[in-house]
C-alpha cells in the first residue's frame, strides 16, 4: 500500500538523495516546495501548549514554554568535524529568517508543548546526500502511525513524508509513536488555573460577584427589579461620590468578601507551582515564593539545579539527534559557557589563581575574563583612533607677549 501513497518524493525531478535547491537567486522558495508547502497546510509552530487545552492561555504555562526554549536556543551551536554543513548556522532561511537560534527556539518549544519535534530536511548536498537545510513542521499537523514495512511514516496534513527526510525529536523517548506534551500530566493544574483566572478576571470587570444588594421592603417583578437596578446605576454614575438617596421602602446592603479567598489566590499560586514544576522551572523564576526545604538556597544554585536536571539532557537528546545528519566523526554540541558563566568577582578570583599556579597565561586571563587581545597586540584602551581632523598642539616654547 505504500506506492499508493503521495509522498514527496512523487514530485517531478525529486529524489530524497538528490540535491534539489530550496532556495534560488532571490532566496524564495521553488514552486515545488512553495506548491508542497501549501499542500500541506505549513503554519507556525502552534501555541497551544496541550492540544484542546489551551496551554499558552494559561500565564505560567506560557511563560515556562518562553524559558525553556529560550534558555536552550540562546546556547551557541558548535561544530565539531571537516566540513561544516550550511544548516548549522542557518537551517531554514525563509521560514527562519535569524538563523539556527529561531529554528532551535521552535524546535525546543515543540518538544515541551507538543510532546515532539519533527525536522524535516528540505535541501541535500548533492556529493553525499547529507542534508544542507531542513525547518521545523508545525506538530499540531504531524501524524506519526506505524508503517507496515517497519519503521514509521509520517504525513504533515494530507501529505505524506519520506521517513528519510524526517527526524522525530520526543520529550520523551519511550518507543511510542508520539510523545506527552510536559503539561500532559498536569491537565487537571493547567484547568484549574485557567478557571481560576477567568474567575478573577470576571470578579474584577463583570461582577462575577456581587459588592452590594438593594433590598425593597416589598416583593417587586423581574421588570421592577430591573428598573430599580438600572436607575441605581445611572444615579450612581451621575453622583460623582455624593452619598446616595434611596426611599423608604428600599435599603441597601455591602457584603464583605475577604479578597484573599475570593481571589483563590492559594489555589492559583498552587497549580502555577505545579506547571512550572512541569518544566522544571525554579519558583523564583515566576516571582513566586520558593517553598519547602529550599528557602534558603540562592538563584544561582537553583538555575544550576534547573540547568542540570532539565535543560542539559533535552538539550543533549536535541544535539544528539542533529549530529545524526553530520557523517561519522562530526557533531554539534550546545555551548554552556556563556550560560553557566559565574559573576566577575568569582571568575575574576579563579583565573587568577590559575595564573598564579602557572597553569594559565596572562593573554588567556585577559581573554576569559575580559575578553581582552593579547598583551602583544597591544593596550585595547589606547587603541581608539583620535577623531578625524584631530591635531596635536604644541606648547609654545616661549611665553606669549602681547605687543600694542
Amino acid at each position: 500500500m505504500r506506492a499508493a501513497l503521495t509522498t514527496l518524493s512523487d514530485v517531478p525531478g525529486l529524489h530524497p538523495r538528490q540535491l534539489h535547491p530550496a532556495t534560488s537567486g532571490g532566496g524564495s522558495l521553488q514552486p515545488w516546495l512553495q506548491a508542497w508547502w501549501r499542500g500541506a497546510g505549513r503554519t507556525p509552530v502552534d501555541t497551544s501548549g496541550v492540544p484542546g487545552a489551551g496551554g499558552t492561555q494559561v500565564g505560567t504555562a506560557a511563560r515556562c514554554l518562553q524559558l525553556v526554549a529560550q534558555q536552550i536556543s540562546t546556547m551557541p551551536l558548535r561544530f565539531r568535524g571537516a566540513t561544516e554543513p550550511a544548516w548549522v548556522s542557518s537551517p531554514d532561511p525563509i521560514w527562519f529568517p535569524n538563523g539556527i537560534t529561531e529554528a532551535i527556539f521552535a524546535a525546543v518549544w515543540s518538544v515541551y508543548g507538543w510532546g515532539d519535534a519533527f525536522l524535516y530536511v528540505t535541501d541535500r548536498y548533492e556529493a553525499n546526500g547529507y542534508p544542507r537545510l531542513w525547518t521545523v513542521l508545525d506538530p499540531a499537523a504531524v501524524t506519526v502511525e506505524q508503517d507496515p514495512a517497519g519503521g514509521r511514516r509520517y504525513r504533515a496534513g494530507t501529505m505524506w513524508l519520506d521517513p528519510y527526510d524526517v527526524l522525530q525529536v520526543p520529550r520523551s523517548p519511550t518507543g511510542a509513536l508520539r510523545s506527552t506534551s510536559a503539561l500532559a500530566a498536569y491537565a487537571s493544574n493547567l484547568a484549574a488555573a485557567a478557571a481560576a483566572e477567568e474567575f478573577a478576571a470576571d470578579v474584577f470587570s463583570a461582577g462575577g460577584i456581587p459588592w452590594g444588594a438593594l433590598k425593597p421592603t416589598r416583593r417587586l417583578t423581574e421588570i421592577q427589579a430591573t428598573e430599580l437596578q438600572t436607575q441605581w446605576s445611572a444615579r450612581a454614575a451621575q453622583r460623582r461620590g455624593a452619598p446616595a438617596v434611596l426611599p423608604p421602602d428600599v435599603a441597601f446592603e455591602t457584603f464583605q468578601f475577604n479578597p484573599h479567598d475570593l481571589l483563590l489566590l492559594e489555589s492559583r499560586e498552587w497549580d502555577a507551582k505545579q506547571i512550572a514544576a512541569a518544566f522544571g522551572v525554579p519558583a523564583f523564576m515566576l516571582n513566586m515564593e520558593q517553598g519547602g526545604g529550599l528557602n534558603y538556597s540562592n538563584p544561582e544554585m537553583l538555575f544550576s539545579t534547573w540547568w542540570r536536571t532539565e535543560l542539559y539532557p533535552t538539550g543533549r537528546r536535541l544535539e544528539a539527534a542533529l549530529s545524526t545528519w553530520l557523517p561519522r566523526g562530526n557533531w554539534v554540541e550546545f555551548d554552556p559557557s556563556a550560560t553557566l558563566r559565574p559573576d566577575l568577582s568569582t571568575m575574576t578570583s579563579t583565573w587568577l589563581s590559575l595564573e598564579a599556579a602557572g597553569i594559565v597565561s596572562k593573554d588567556e586571563v585577559r581573554a576569559a575574563v575580559l575578553d581582552l587581545p593579547p598583551l602583544s597586540d597591544g593596550d585595547a584602551l589606547g587603541l581608539i583612533d583620535e577623531p578625524p581632523g584631530a591635531q596635536a598642539v604644541a606648547a609654545p616654547s616661549q611665553p606669549l607677549e602681547l605687543t600694542a
